[in-house]
């Protein structure tokens, strides 16, 4: 049996934090690049034949390439707001050197209110990349995160991955935002609803169960794997019956789906989704007026309710056929897809989020105390008393440092425990301080520290524009970026990350709490999780 634990981690203290920050900027939605790191490709042309058709990719440098490949049927008129239907054949050969559409989006740097945006709607499309002499390789399937509201899958540059690892890389688009997890009663089908940004993700991985041997691909050996809202998809995913048989292993990095904020409840959703139609114009029942709306619209209008800048509006749903359960009381029954895991955190996942937050100066102090009074009310005491302001150099590294704790650390090493009572798994936790960063510092936050996407540029081997990049590494910071690609890539051919050269990575104990840190020169297990994130203090 699982220990019960709080339904409201920080993430409330800083939604708080964040609705009374006086007019500050929307905090980022890390990653999202800004432009994307999958760019046409060039090289020789290279033929593969799928269900629908022939693909004429790209072949340079060891890799193979096609971007831009269709999985789905365009989910727009009567398919919007609709599980994802099968793509059309095409006659002849179909371009496949360039990436389709990213998902309708605000634009990078954009609320979305009354503003530019980026896709369109027609965008359920993925990218495959392979080592040239690929046969029976592991197949390793990304979920971009962005909140539920932003990124794609052509952001994320497989071919480093793919040559070094001998795996074939598949990264997918799903439907975000309204169009992605809109639920309104209206748009009931059965016990359906809300969920098809989900759904999307099990038709990518049935279109690459079916189709994963003509790239050279093993379609019985299927990693999914993703970080933030890519990591919480794949939560989800374990406690959906529609992902049975559809990958093998799963890697969660940064990604809990059981606070109560990462998802919502069937009948709030259909709340919020009726109140959105409403402000659309629509009577929430008529989901004939709701597809006449423009899909730009749905980008740029906002979603009823009161939630903290930066919050998601419109979380994945449960209650519904997709999700039955709360993903927390999935996993407290067992009812999951037993497949061997990968699941961690960064060290410092706060920094990113408060580093916009305070301006020119730091956080007011006040403010800060204020508002966990406000939210903790009895606990506020203990909260207090295990992040003094004496301890740090700013109010906002305080801050930070317990909405890493709250939000993410202790939530995904739960997580973590949980599930390794019925299914191995292995734990790890980010720890280079010093990782490279693009995006400047503030008042609030004078140094990142191994803040939220920080292992990305690892994990790829290649830039996200915007976030860091790998030429900016140190020989020790290289080195470390080798080492989680072979762990990641073991895993997928095995489920057992360990491999000749490695540190040696143990399954997690529960009883024991080990989880390998990840750090430049100091590759190890370490038994202090707990006690560093100070995870008693949010266990209710």
């Amino acid at each position: 049996m699982m220990s019960p634990r709080s339904s409201r981690p920080l993430a409330l203290w800083a939604a708080a934090l964040l609705t009374t920050a006086a007019a500050q900027a929307t905090p980022p939605v890390p990653p999202a690049p800004t432009v994307p790191a999958s760019p046409a490709v060039t090289g020789q042309p290279v033929q593969v034949r799928v269900t629908e058709g022939v693909l004429v990719g790209r072949e340079a440098d060891g890799v193979r390439v096609w971007q831009g490949v269709p999985y789905a049927a365009p989910p727009v008129d009567d398919r919007r707001w609709k599980a994802p239907q099968p793509p059309a054949l095409w006659v002849g050969e179909r371009d496949a050197s360039r990436p389709g559409p990213a998902c309708l989006q605000p634009a990078r740097g954009n609320s979305g209110e009354g503003g530019r945006v980026r896709g369109a709607e027609d965008c359920l499309y993925l990218n495959v990349t392979a080592p040239a002499n690929a046969r029976n390789a592991p197949v390793m399937v990304w979920v971009h995160g962005g909140s539920f509201r932003s990124g794609a899958g052509s952001d994320y540059d497989g071919r480093v991955l793919a040559r070094e690892q001998g795996v074939v890389v598949v990264t997918l688009n799903y439907r975000l935002g309204a169009l992605g997890f809109l639920a309104a009663p209206g748009l009931l089908e059965g016990r359906t609803v809300g969920n098809y940004g989900l759904l999307d993700q099990q038709a990518a991985l049935r279109w690459v169960r079916a189709n994963a041997a003509a790239f050279g691909g093993d379609p019985r050996n299927v990693t999914l794997f993703g970080e933030s809202a890519g990591g919480m998809s794949v939560c989800a995913q374990l406690a959906s019956p529609g992902a049975a048989g559809l990958f093998d292993k799963a890697i969660l990095q940064s990604g809990p789906c059981t606070p109560a904020i990462n998802t919502a409840p069937l009948p709030q959703a259909l709340q919020t989704g009726a109140a959105y139609a409403r402000a659309l114009g629509c009577a929430a029942e008529d989901a004939a007026c709701l597809r006449r709306v423009p899909a730009e619209r749905l980008v740029t209008a906002q979603v009823p309710g009161t939630r903290a800048p930066g919050a998601v509006a419109l979380p994945p749903v449960y209650g519904d056929a997709t999700v039955p359960l709360a993903p927390a009381e999935a996993f407290r029954r067992g009812a999951v897809h037993r497949v061997p895991l990968i699941v961690g955190s960064n060290q410092d996942e706060g920094t990113l989020f408060v580093a916009p937050l305070g301006g020119q100066r730091d956080l007011p102090w006040w403010q800060y105390a204020a508002l966990v009074a406000l939210l903790e009310r009895w606990n506020t005491p203990r909260i207090l008393a295990n992040y003094p302001l004496r301890n740090y150099e700013t109010v906002g590294l305080a801050a930070a440092a317990l909405a890493g704790d709250g939000l993410f650390a202790c939530p995904v090493n739960d997580l973590a425990r949980d599930l390794a009572r019925v299914t191995p798994v292995y734990a790890y936790e980010f720890r280079d301080r010093t990782a490279p960063i693009e995006v400047p510092a503030t008042a609030t936050v004078p140094r990142y520290g191994a803040y939220h996407a920080a292992e990305l540029i690892s994990v790829f081997g290649t830039p996200l524009p915007g976030l860091a990049r790998p030429a900016s590494f140190t020989p020790q910071q290289a080195d470390l970026a080798r080492t989680i690609r072979a762990y990641w890539g073991n895993f997928a051919r095995t489920g057992n990350p360990n491999g000749a050269g490695l540190p040696r990575w143990a399954p997690l104990d529960p009883a024991r709490n080990n989880v390998l840190g990840l750090a430049p020169g100091a590759v190890g297990e370490r038994l202090d999780f707990r006690q560093e994130h100070r995870c008693e203090v949010w266990s209710r």
